[in-house]
């Protein structure tokens, strides 16, 4: 009776081929990758629709949704009607929801996602911040739609615990010639310093301090945290022709924990984005830069190229590079990085 009214779905990918970095003592080495969905779902006699996926890759760490409550583990459930959507587990928070993502616009991708993964790329914002599961409602009148998102702290004791909230509006509308899609919102979280990066850069960009020694500094991860403010407003265009550009700004305020980051409060980012796609072939770029005051400059930028070949293999092509200026009084700036791979992506 169950798949009557339900329809359950297998998805997968499979990615093979080589990945590395200019780095001095990084050489390139073979690159595999298996990725496995379920995906579900059904509707109700009075018209709701429900579902819910997992991503078995993502899952798999043994912190998967199955056995533990407390964490997304890749799986998403969602329930929608005419009062809006109802989304929970590891989906996007309303900040993210709401701003068109430079770094994705017609972007084909690259095994290794070099082209999101150097250090001037933000894309999840503070998503993430405490266990990864997400809470959204959203809804959509006409060109417009709204949402709110929560992320609960499930690592403080106290009853008062904090949590991490999301707000974001967008507007799509279509001119004739073009698409124009715009956003705002709004998102706070505690967070480590290596968020306000966008991601773990691997020791290439994140600075670590001796806090007995807050003038020293050696390229290494930091663990500092703190509470964070962003405001966000995104724009994008789509010309109907295959070409496609957009723009994301956001505006942090932050307050550390660590006396060592007492004059770090403030800092934007800037990401631009341009894509084409031809045939079977797809092109994108992209370019980000964090302004952090009285510490750095961050950025970088990433390229792709995909070629599709036809019954879901597809050739990939990508390269991240980043850049950081240290303040004087932080410390030496560290070498320029360049990341790479080529492969094949296989979807089934």
């Amino acid at each position: 009776a169950g798949m009557a009214v339900a329809d359950v779905a297998l998805t997968g990918r499979a990615e093979m081929g080589i990945f590395g970095s200019d780095a001095d003592d990084d050489d390139a080495d073979f690159f595999t990758d298996i990725d496995v969905t379920f995906t579900m779902s059904g509707e109700t006699d009075g018209g709701l629709s429900f579902g819910a996926s997992v991503d078995l890759d993502e899952g798999g760490d043994g912190s998967d949704a199955s056995d533990n409550n407390e964490e997304d583990g890749g799986a998403t459930i969602f329930i929608s009607g005419g009062f809006g959507t109802v989304t929970m587990g590891d989906t996007d928070g309303a900040l993210d929801w709401a701003l068109t993502d430079a770094g994705n616009i017609n972007n084909g991708g690259s095994i290794a996602d070099d082209e999101t993964e150097h250090g001037g790329y933000l894309g999840a914002y503070l998503d993430g911040a405490y266990d990864g599961q997400i809470a959204r409602y959203d809804y959509s009148f006409g060109d417009f739609g709204v949402a709110v998102s929560a992320e609960m702290d499930d690592s403080d004791t106290d009853d008062d615990r904090d949590s991490g909230y999301a707000v974001g509006f967008r507007y799509s509308t279509d001119l004739g010639g073009a698409t124009i899609n715009a956003g705002l919102g709004y998102q706070q979280a505690e967070f480590s310093f290596t968020d306000f990066l966008g991601q773990d850069l691997d020791g290439i960009a994140a600075v670590d301090f001796d806090e007995a020694n807050p003038g020293t500094a050696a390229v290494a991860d930091v663990a500092f945290t703190g509470d964070a403010s962003i405001i966000g407003l995104s724009l994008g265009a789509d010309f109907n022709n295959g070409l496609a550009v957009g723009m994301t700004y956001t505006d942090w305020d932050f307050d550390f924990d660590a006396d060592a980051l007492d004059d770090v409060d403030s800092g934007t980012h800037v990401g631009l984005g341009i894509g084409y796609v031809t045939g079977a072939l797809t092109l994108h770029a992209n370019y980000g830069q964090y302004d952090i005051d009285d510490f750095a400059v961050v950025s970088g930028y990433g390229l792709s190229a995909a070629y599709d070949l036809g019954g879901g293999a597809v050739v990939h092509a990508g390269y991240g590079h980043t850049d950081v200026d240290l303040d004087s009084d932080v410390g030496d700036d560290p070498d320029s990085v360049g990341t790479y791979s080529l492969g094949l992506g296989l979807s089934f």
